[in-house]
């Protein structure tokens, strides 16, 4: 089972941590530490779900409270949309928010001084991207485009 976890610092925490964290719910096939995120898949299911219910809220470090939940797919049809020079001040949730009044936002990702937002619908897509671009988002301005996948399909 994949396990989404929420609130890392991906700088201070190291997949082999991570694991350590959940090997007491049961076998930890693999773990990936983004930036402020992480995937752990465990083997099995029963202990997935012991894992999420005892780690969810739990501190990693301090003030930071995890996130445990199921991982879920993306959409089988979304827009992806490239935004870039995005400020090192600027986290995944203060964009997917400037996102979020212009339409359903599915995913949204910031890596490095780069980000990709998944949007739900074409017209929105399209619509965010003509009202962003070029827009100042914490002292950058920030380019915006459809990405050159564009529609992507789930898994990618």
């Amino acid at each position: 089972m994949k396990i989404f976890v929420g609130n890392v610092d991906g700088a201070d925490t190291t997949p082999e941590e991570l694991a350590a964290l959940f090997a007491p719910y049961g076998t930890v096939m693999s773990c990936a530490v983004m930036k402020q995120f992480a995937f752990v898949h465990m083997r099995e299911n029963a202990g997935a779900v012991c894992a999420m219910e005892a780690l969810h809220g739990h501190k990693l470090c301090p003030g930071r409270a995890l996130v445990v939940e199921m991982s879920h797919p993306r959409p089988l049809n979304t827009w992806k949309i490239f935004v870039g020079n995005v400020s090192a001040a600027c986290t995944s949730q203060q964009l997917r928010s400037l996102f979020e009044r212009r339409g359903c936002v599915m995913e949204c990702d910031v890596v490095k001084d780069y980000a990709f937002v998944h949007m739900e619908k074409e017209a929105d897509a399209k619509a965010a991207i003509a009202q962003l671009n070029g827009k100042e988002v914490k002292g950058k301005r920030i380019n915006v485009e459809l990405s050159t996948k564009g529609m992507v399909p789930t898994g990618i």
